[in-house]
């Protein structure tokens, strides 16, 4: 996702309901005295203020091509309309009261059908609400165009909140990008395996006697066509192929071209000559599978909108291997399961409000509070509305606003990414066993940033957007993969990188708010391979970083005292800075942790969450 733009609600809301989509039953009670009975409905009108940033409604739907500041909504940026609204009513509250079934769902459709409309507010006619009705939940999602899901997120709803009652039945879930996936049984993965152990079983025969490549560097007596240096250095390359564990396409590409191009080295030539027998057949091994192989496949598994790093091989007694997907092991004890990988959540709106109720028909929008009234000054803004009263929806009920404002229902991480110098250590001595470690040059243009995972994700939300506390297990990651500034670039320099938004659910849990894992996926594309934590990352792949957001540290920045990292309608902000690259990844590390007047004000204004400055 791009940038989110803080929608600072400077205007409160008024959502209307599509013409022919309100109900003029005659079954409708219209207004005489009293408070009414139980099950009757009464028709009033129903208001909401919408903050535009100056924008026309023309305007304010605008096509954006990227999850950007714009499809978060974020300060200065387009409203982009609200959609799919729907107003549950209560007789009571439901997250205290026990009520878990509403009386009534009422459909309003799209924001923008209003009877009466300002830069910021509209007003709906004809709105049936329950008599009894002391409380309201509101649900809407952001309007879309023709985004794609990692622009504009997806959350997959559970029920249909046009006919369902019973909350319990409500949830929300992230939805997974490939849930079928598995690489174990699909048939470019199947090449790949199939070309990598063809290279690794290379052989020649000399007269009666077989020679592998697996065995060259212990056989004793050498044939007489293996020079000591060679066998050593064919015993060598074998050690660091069999450790390939990387396996997407481009990284089984890059590691085989790396082969063959050194295997050419040994020789004066551009080609191996026959006279060494088991180099020449790996080197014709090599470019069969380039050639025949790898070059013809898809992008695995972007095909599958995956991530490179979850394309992770192992080495075992009958040869290369992907993992399975819950058994996707990186590094010491981290496991992902790439079947839970998911988009990122969506741009939607919640509330849970009590009512505030009039006997007057107010169908001009000056009898409303202001926006500011509204979503600031909530309890001394209706107060200044003498005609409104805090109460139930009676009889002789005309209009009914929302007491509370309509806020975001999903949490927003913000990320920034830097390097802290213009050239950066990497693992060479430790993983590559030579003297020093190497000195990477950061590009110009800084490295490309592909792509962002964040861990300890719920699988789904219920009613009130929080996780089920005895259910969930913080499995699911989000990958965002359209990043803001079309592309994103972690330079040397002293102000970070543009800040890029990601739409994510709360992860409240019950007991101690735990850490969670945010893993900053790039493109070596620095011009040379270096070595990182486990092993060569080559040029032009992809390699990782993961950073920990700890709500538990002390010293942090956290302006509102939020306990855990994402908070519904807050903004987490992560500042990473990369000190070195001797922890990077070339796979993903594990990544847990008769109508009445209704109205309504929209709070689009983020609340600033906990800030985060990391070092990767």
């Amino acid at each position: 996702m791009k940038k989110f733009r803080f929608f600072s609600f400077a205007s409160a809301m008024l959502l209307a309901s599509a013409a022919g989509m309100v109900s003029c039953s005659s079954d409708s009670i219209e207004p005489t005295s009293g408070p009414g009975a139980t099950g009757q409905v009464v028709k009033t009108q129903f208001a909401i203020n919408i903050p535009y940033g100056g924008n026309s409604s023309t305007n304010q739907a605008k096509k954006v091509t990227r999850m950007t500041d714009e499809m978060t909504q974020q300060s200065g940026k387009p409203f982009r309309g609200i959609s799919d609204i729907v107003l549950l009513t209560f007789s009571g509250n439901p997250a205290t009261k026990g009520t878990i079934n509403a009386d009534k769902p009422i459909y309003i459709g799209a924001d923008g059908n209003a009877y009466e409309k300002d830069p910021n507010r509209r007003l709906y006619r004809d709105i049936e609400i329950p008599v009894g009705t002391t409380h309201m939940l509101f649900y809407g999602k952001a309007s879309k165009n023709t985004e794609s899901e990692f622009e504009a997120g997806y959350i997959t709803e559970k029920a249909d909140k046009k006919t369902e009652k019973t909350l319990t039945n409500i949830s929300h879930e992230l939805t997974p990008i490939n849930s079928a996936a598995n690489f174990t049984t699909d048939e470019d993965a199947k090449a790949i395996i199939q070309a990598l152990n063809d290279i690794a079983n290379a052989q020649v025969t000399d007269g009666s006697a077989t020679y592998t490549w697996a065995n060259i560097g212990s056989l004793t007596p050498r044939p007489s066509w293996l020079t000591e240096h060679e066998q050593e250095f064919l015993k060598n390359r074998y050690d660091a192929f069999i450790k390939l564990t990387a396996g997407s396409k481009a990284s089984v590409k890059a590691c085989i071209e790396s082969l063959k191009a050194a295997l050419a080295g040994e020789t004066p030539g551009a080609d191996v000559p026959a006279a060494k027998q088991l180099t020449a057949e790996i080197y014709k091994k090599c470019k069969d599978a380039l050639d025949n192989t790898i070059n013809g496949l898809r992008d695995f598994p972007g095909k599958f909108n995956l991530p490179d790093g979850v394309a992770t091989l192992s080495w075992t007694t009958g040869g290369f291997a992907y993992n399975t997907p819950e058994k996707v092991t990186i590094g010491t004890g981290n496991f992902i399961n790439y079947q839970k990988i998911c988009y990122p959540a969506e741009l939607s709106y919640f509330v849970n409000t009590t009512t505030m109720v009039s006997d007057k028909d107010m169908s001009n929008l000056s009898e409303f509070p202001t926006y500011t009234d509204w979503t600031t000054k909530t309890q001394t803004g209706w107060n200044a509305k003498t005609s409104f009263a805090e109460k139930a929806v009676e009889n002789s009920t005309r209009t009914v606003g929302l007491k509370d404002p309509v806020q975001y229902s999903v949490a927003v991480l913000k990320s920034t990414v830097r390097c802290d110098a213009a050239t950066l250590k990497d693992n060479a001595k430790q993983a590559g066993s030579l003297d020093e470690d190497q000195q990477i040059s950061v590009p110009t243009d800084g490295f490309k940033v592909t792509g962002i995972l964040i861990g300890g994700q719920p699988a789904s939300v219920d009613w009130k957007y929080e996780p089920k506390a005895t259910e969930e297990s913080f499995a699911n990651t989000i990958y965002d993969n359209v990043m803001n500034g079309a592309p994103m670039y972690a330079k040397n320099e002293t102000s970070a990188s543009n800040a890029n938004y990601t739409l994510v659910f709360d992860n409240k849990k019950s007991d101690t708010q735990s850490p969670v894992y945010v893993t900053i996926e790039l493109e070596n594309n620095s011009g040379q391979a270096f070595y990182g934590k486990d092993g060569i990352i080559q040029k032009n792949t992809k390699f990782y970083l993961v950073g920990q957001l700890n709500p538990n540290k002390t010293g942090l920045t956290n302006p509102n005292s939020v306990n855990r990292v994402f908070v519904q309608d807050y903004v987490t902000t992560a500042n990473f800075n990369i000190t070195d690259l001797k922890n990077a990844y070339n796979y993903i590390p594990d990544l847990r942790t008769s109508g009445i007047n209704v109205g309504l004000a929209v709070d689009l204004d983020w609340k600033s969450g906990i800030t985060f400055d990391v070092e990767i």
